[in-house]
């Protein structure tokens, strides 16, 4: 197992934002987790990923416990996020974004060349752009140097928090089939989304948050045919 989440408890700011709360993803797998605004799915990931502490509970991952380690030391074993938002360096080309990416091993020149090639055959429209400003693309293309400079720091998980988020909607079929592309290469994939349709059909196995708590699992298609998730996240 991948990545496990084990009766985990997060406070912010004197509320309680997750309620015991446990999850897991096996290596290869891609895992969605639904739910409204307000569900606690960013929170989530950002405990998992080291930007949030946590009250109670663990998050083991590839064998080891990082709950409540630094963010950069969690990177550095192969977990990374991509931030809802996307949450660029606007001043900086796409370019320098991207390198970013590779932080933890950047003496090694031709490790990032090599992973700065992959990026830009996944996204030939960045390596066309690679010295234009990040704050002048499109929102979508925002959202592929995002993904591209998570690529950089070679992950064996990606989480994406709200990948669909403020794109259109051909944009945002184009990202989903680019998710599911890497997810065959072997990366496994944590995926918060509020598309729940879209996520849902993707996806391996799946998670509704709500109010902090988790309410249904289980297989993509399962929750695509349940009728409390039709009711409350698909509009049916």
């Amino acid at each position: 197992m991948l990545l496990k989440i084990n009766n985990l408890d997060v406070a912010l700011g004197g509320l309680h934002i997750l309620h015991n709360v446990s999850l897991h993803v096996n290596e290869g797998e891609l895992v969605v987790v639904v739910g409204a605004n307000g569900a606690g799915k960013s929170t989530l990931l950002r405990t998992v990923s080291g930007m949030n502490g946590c009250m109670s509970g663990t998050v083991d991952f590839m064998g080891q416990e990082i709950q409540n380690k630094k963010a950069y030391h969690i990177a550095s074993k192969g977990l990374c996020m991509v931030p809802e938002g996307r949450q660029l360096f606007a001043e900086l080309s796409a370019r320098d974004n991207l390198l970013i990416g590779a932080y933890h091993y950047r003496s090694d020149k031709k490790r990032v060349m090599d992973n700065l090639e992959k990026v830009y055959n996944l996204f030939p429209v960045l390596k066309k752009n690679e010295s234009r400003i990040a704050s002048t693309f499109s929102g979508g293309e925002q959202q592929m140097i995002s993904i591209g400079r998570g690529l950089m720091s070679e992950p064996k998980l990606m989480m994406i928090d709200e990948l669909s988020l403020g794109l259109a909607p051909l944009v945002i079929q184009n990202l989903f089939d680019i998710i599911k592309q890497l997810n065959k290469t072997g990366i496994s994939i944590l995926l918060i989304e509020q598309n729940a349709r879209q996520a849902l059909q993707i996806a391996d196995r799946a998670y509704v948050l709500e109010n902090g708590h988790i309410v249904i699992t289980g297989t993509g298609e399962e929750l695509l045919n349940d009728e409390s998730v039709k009711e409350a996240y698909l509009g049916l």
